[in-house]
């Protein structure tokens, strides 16, 4: 009789060991991550450690969200949990049913009202929640300018005067990232706003009905300051073909004395061994009035599929008690009513953050508001003026061309 029972106990240890493999979930999750690859293994670590019936297949994407994005939504093959921009794309994906209407998540409840209109369909579907509200700056090392007498420009002629003083002290003044989408997220944002959102504030409806004139000097304008720098010799070596990342690292070892980019960088780029300042760029005529950036950081979806109450449970996570571990290591700046951890923001970026909320009139960033099919233009357009293949006003009209094309479709 003993030996029966041992038996029935061993097959029901055997049967349930069984039964709770067969119930644990394999998240596909693909995340933007390159600058803070081991914190991102690290929240999603923490995230299985408390959910055991949960395991995480992840993968790192590109720079280029959409990019990556696009072709796995065309074979219904979207990753489980992923990382998505405010905008058209998102919105396309939403109002077609590939990904989850978020509204009434905890993930919603916690976020600021003010950072949802961006991750809103036409619809009226929440497709993602932002991961932090952003901006772009220029990271500039501090004793470079003091032993040169240079201040902060305020302006773009000035900011010229400053890159010449740089370039005859024998120092690389500035490095820009045409080889991937985030030149969008720097030369052509400020200049879009600087050129174009102080004329038509109301930029995102035209955008969106196809009225946005492009055709004209000032978008083109919008090319040729880019045009400006590279021909001066004040952009860094082989500046064409650089990408994110690698601009990131030049700037973090010293090759160039300012860096052109996100907010959501804070947290390497304000953590360089020499001392290293943030100043709003100068992409304004002289005399004129700046239009900032105020923006939406890349957030996080959820796919329509059969893993989607668990991707919720990541995202609610993410957005609530976990939040810390993607804020700590970005230093970005936070968008939930309640972090539910511990916050570090940098006093140097909440200083600029004092005077960037000053501004009534800003803009947002290019993804969140230019069609979908026009966004892998941007990086090749650049790349075009910068080698001479296309003027400016060249590439001014194949942008305008192409916005109206997408909205015709």
């Amino acid at each position: 009789m003993r030996r029966i029972i041992v038996l029935f106990l061993a097959i029901f240890l055997v049967l349930g060991a069984g039964l709770a493999s067969a119930q644990k979930v394999t998240l596909t999750v693909a995340l933007m991550s390159s600058d803070i690859p081991e914190a991102t293994q690290a929240f999603l670590d923490a995230f299985v450690a408390e959910n055991p019936d949960i395991q995480i297949d992840f993968t790192s994407l590109p720079d280029d969200v959409e990019g990556f994005l696009q072709p796995k939504a065309a074979s219904g093959e979207l990753p489980d949990y992923m990382s998505i921009n405010g905008g058209s794309f998102g919105a396309g994906l939403v109002d077609k049913g590939l990904i989850l209407d978020l509204r009434g998540t905890f993930a919603d409840k916690n976020t600021i009202d003010a950072v949802k209109p961006q991750f809103t369909s036409p619809m009226g579907k929440l497709f993602g929640i932002a991961g932090g509200v952003s901006t772009s700056v220029i990271y500039y090392q501090v004793k470079a300018f003091k032993d040169l007498g240079i201040t902060p420009p305020d302006n773009w002629e000035d900011f010229l005067v400053a890159c010449e003083k740089l370039k005859k002290a024998g120092k690389t003044p500035l490095i820009i990232t045409p080889a991937d989408g985030t030149i969008a997220n720097t030369l052509w944002s400020w200049g879009f706003a600087n050129n174009i959102v102080a004329k038509y504030p109301d930029y995102a409806k035209r955008f969106r009905e196809g009225t946005m004139p492009l055709d004209t000097p000032e978008f083109a304008d919008v090319f040729a300051k880019a045009k400006v720098l590279y021909d001066k010799g004040y952009t860094q070596e082989g500046a064409v073909s650089t990408l994110y990342m690698d601009g990131n690292q030049m700037y973090i070892q010293g090759k160039a004395v300012q860096q052109f980019a996100g907010s959501w960088l804070a947290g390497s780029l304000l953590k360089t061994d020499f001392e290293t300042g943030i100043y709003m760029p100068p992409w304004n005529a002289k005399g004129k009035t700046k239009v900032p950036i105020v923006a939406t950081e890349t957030g996080w979806a959820v796919a329509e599929g059969p893993h989607k109450a668990q991707a919720t449970r990541l995202l609610d996570w993410m957005n609530g008690k976990g939040f810390h571990y993607y804020q700590n290591a970005r230093g970005n700046i936070p968008d939930l009513k309640d972090p539910m951890g511990p916050i570090k923001l940098d006093q140097r970026m909440k200083t600029y953050l004092d005077k960037l909320y000053s501004y009534k009139l800003t803009s947002g960033l290019w993804f969140e508001f230019i069609p979908a099919a026009t966004m892998q233009l941007i990086p090749k357009l650049y790349q075009e003026v910068l080698l001479g293949q296309k003027t400016p006003r060249e590439a001014a009209a194949a942008f305008d061309k192409a916005a109206k094309d997408a909205v015709k479709k």
